[in-house]
Order: C-alpha cells, then structure tokens, then sequence
C-alpha cells in the first residue's frame, strides 16, 4: 500500500510583512497573473478550501477564517495593483489578513513564486 504524502503548507508570520521587499515582491507577483479583481476572491477561496493538505499556523493547524469576510469589496484589489509613475505600489494594504491570504494563495497554487517572497 502506497501512502500520498499530504502537503504542508505554512502561514506567514505577521512580521515577515514589515518587509517593503517582501511586500513588493507580493505585490508584484499577483499583479502579473492577470486574474481580474472580481476573480481573486473566489481564486483564493478556491485555493485555500479545496487545498489537499494542512495550513499550519505556528505548530497547529490553521483555523480558516470566513475569506469573503477578510477580503470584502474586491474593488479594494484595483486599488492594490495600481502603480505610480515609477512602477511602484501606489498605495499599501492595510488589513495584514489580505496580504496574508494572497501569500497563501500563492503558496498554495504558485510555490515556485512564493518562495522567492523572502528572498
């Protein structure tokens, strides 16, 4: 009998996100998968629910949150992607749970991106 190894998947700390590096990088990432702003909603909750291993928070398993509730308004997410003249974010997300949930999604469905959020 062969056993499937269930994948981990880590929730990222909340002050890996102080990072500007790490932020952009996040930033820059979602920006560049083109999925439009109604569409990251139901791409997260999709990712994190039908996700076929454990989330873990710390040393336990996450509890998952009501993902509609953290994201709201997804026009929130247009406002996100916009850049200034040089390219960078024009303005910053404020609730960290939204920024750890697009982390995750990217985890979760784009590891070979997510890793380099920490570089």
């Amino acid at each position: 009998m062969q056993y499937k190894k269930k994948r981990i998947v880590f929730v990222t700390e909340a002050e890996k996100f102080k990072s500007p590096h790490r932020r952009k990088r996040l930033w820059l990432a979602a920006r560049n998968l083109k999925i439009s702003r109604r569409n990251w909603p139901d791409e997260i909750a999709d990712s994190i629910y039908n996700f076929d291993g454990d989330i873990i928070v710390g040393s336990i398993r996450w509890p998952i949150p009501d993902i509609d509730n953290i994201l709201g308004d997804p026009r929130w997410f247009s406002y996100y992607f916009e850049e200034d003249e040089e390219g960078e974010p024009r303005r910053d997300v404020r609730l960290l749970e939204r920024l750890r949930l697009i982390d995750l999604y990217f985890k979760i469905k784009h590891p070979n991106i997510a890793r380099h959020f920490d570089r």
